[in-house]
């Protein structure tokens, strides 16, 4: 993340809804926000795996596969960039499935404002900035910045 750019990434398979999200991020004023889309979710893996981005937009359904299946394989690979998922159906049990699978927050795609779109962004980026930090606290000295017993024994 540049200070005038926020670097995302769509995973979504349908290109009305990628132009969509183009379009919404067009219109926050003083931050910019590059949008790369790819429509699958190997394609995706490639592309997260190149650590390019600041944060990630998982449509739910991806053909044959979810964005909740693809966040829990991130998370594996400890890729830890904040991931909200999007869906055109805004029902309570996807909401807790996706924030269970460590997503930051998810996104109603018929109900989405530009404003909505991204104040969503930038709490994720600045949750996972205060998760890094209290990891940092909990595992380094805070004098020497070395490792500490805590880390240790993890």
């Amino acid at each position: 993340m540049t200070g005038d750019q926020i670097n995302v990434l769509l995973v979504e398979d349908d290109e009305d809804d990628f132009i969509l999200a183009r379009d919404l991020l067009g219109n926050v004023p003083g931050v910019g926000y590059p949008l790369e889309w790819v429509r699958s979710y190997d394609a995706a893996l490639e592309v997260i795996e190149q650590g390019r981005h600041d944060v990630y937009l998982f449509d739910y359904r991806l053909g044959e596969r979810t964005g909740l299946e693809l966040l829990r394989a991130c998370s594996t690979k400890g890729i830890d960039t904040p991931v909200i998922v999007l869906t055109g159906q805004g029902d309570r049990e996807t909401d807790l499935q996706a924030l269970k699978a460590g997503a930051a927050d998810y996104l109603v795609k018929g109900d989405v404002s530009a404003d909505m779109f991204e104040r969503s962004i930038r709490y994720a980026l600045e949750r996972s900035q205060a998760d890094r930090q209290i990891a940092r606290l909990a595992f380094y000295d805070s004098l020497t910045g070395l490792p500490n017993r805590a880390y240790f024994h993890e």
